[in-house]
């Protein structure tokens, strides 16, 4: 079993495919923290980041039928809506003044009511409403769905979105890239290289973004770690990813549930093998996130000392995850306080990881 100088010394040296899935199978899950620990000391300090934002879905109308989501409500549903663009707005514009949010973290389903001008609407009307809030928009799988819903390219979508007020794309519907993975998880999303060809191609355009890997369900330790490897390569081919955010799946109320495929939440102990792991093969490359909204506080202050030196943000009004069990609200001073137990220092950072308070 190798000792956590070792691993710090084929982290270093570079791993490959084969090495990190044998770290996540045999390597002590202490050593593995360890060993992520001291590299994440080493490349970034002892400051642990966060946003302060708000999160609203436009509409949780969505014909994708993903096994893995209980937030998602088909067409004509009693419980669908679409948030009106002002409804937005308004919300983003009064969190803003009241709360001092930077950052409106938007997506919703895959609607097919939608036009390409309410999108104009919705993100023109919250720059008018709170010009200083950035706009983190939809995922790499929506930018497809209604590219081909509206019979127009990727680019022109994104080009749209952009002129109108669009300054980010959310990291989301990546999931696993593995594709025997995602024919369980999300038979009806774009796959996994349609996902990295998005993501490329709007850091091209100038549109930064997070990727996510959605992890604890279906998956085995090589799919993780090949998901975090392209993760890497994409960050080396384009510079355009701003955090790397592993989500812990909760089977609460989805079909994968009901079914009996995932019964469970994952062990802890695997949530920090995850984050370790991709801290050893990401280095230096990219901020790694503990996401407390999907393994809760306790654990989320544990994986700052696994190799996460992020902890997402805020989160306001967060119904995705609410959705599936997770109960959790989280202020600025909340978050703070989950660094500095573990004796970190906290830092309010926007959406491009400019630090703009030390906490």
């Amino acid at each position: 079993m190798p000792t956590v100088g070792e691993i710090v010394e084929m982290a270093e040296r570079g791993l490959d495919r084969s090495d990190a899935v044998y770290l996540m199978r045999e390597a002590d899950v202490f050593a593995l923290a360890k060993a992520a620990e001291e590299l994440t000391r080493k490349y970034y300090g002892d400051v642990v980041t966060f946003v302060n934002n708000v999160v609203m879905n436009y509409s949780n109308i969505c014909v994708a039928k993903c096994p893995i989501c209980a937030f998602y409500r088909p067409p004509g549903h009693s419980e669908g809506y679409v948030r009106r663009p002002q409804e937005v707005a308004a919300i983003v514009e009064r969190l803003a003044e009241e709360r001092g949010v930077t950052e409106l973290h938007i997506n919703g389903g895959f609607n097919p009511l939608l036009t390409p001008e309410y999108f104009d609407e919705l993100f023109r009307e919250v720059k008018r409403r709170a010009p200083r809030v950035t706009i983190k928009g939809p995922t790499m799988a929506e930018v497809d769905y209604y590219a081909r819903l509206w019979r127009m390219s990727r680019r022109e979508v994104l080009s749209r979105w952009k002129e109108a007020g669009l300054d980010a794309i959310s990291g989301g519907g990546a999931e696993i890239f593995a594709e025997d993975v995602r024919r369980v998880v999300a038979p009806h999303k774009i796959s996994g290289e349609e996902w990295l060809e998005i993501a490329e191609l709007a850091h091209k355009m100038g549109i930064p973004s997070n990727a996510t890997m959605l992890y604890g369900h279906v998956e085995r330790e090589e799919h993780v770690v090949d998901h975090i490897f392209r993760v890497k390569e994409l960050q080396e081919r384009t510079g355009g990813l701003l955090l790397f955010i592993p989500v812990k799946f909760n089977p609460e109320n989805t079909e994968l549930k009901a079914k009996g495929v995932v019964t469970r939440p994952a062990p802890s102990i695997y949530d920090v093998k995850v984050v370790a792991i991709a801290r050893l093969i990401l280095k230096d490359k990219l901020k790694v996130a503990a996401y407390w909204l999907s393994v809760g506080k306790k654990l989320a202050s544990t994986l700052l000392l696994a190799g996460a030196n992020d902890l997402v943000g805020t989160m306001y009004n967060e119904a995705v995850l609410r959705a599936a069990g997770a109960k959790h609200s989280a202020s600025v001073e909340e978050l703070a306080a989950i660094a500095k137990e573990v004796g970190r220092r906290p830092a309010l950072r926007d959406t491009f990881h400019r630090v703009l308070a030390y906490l």
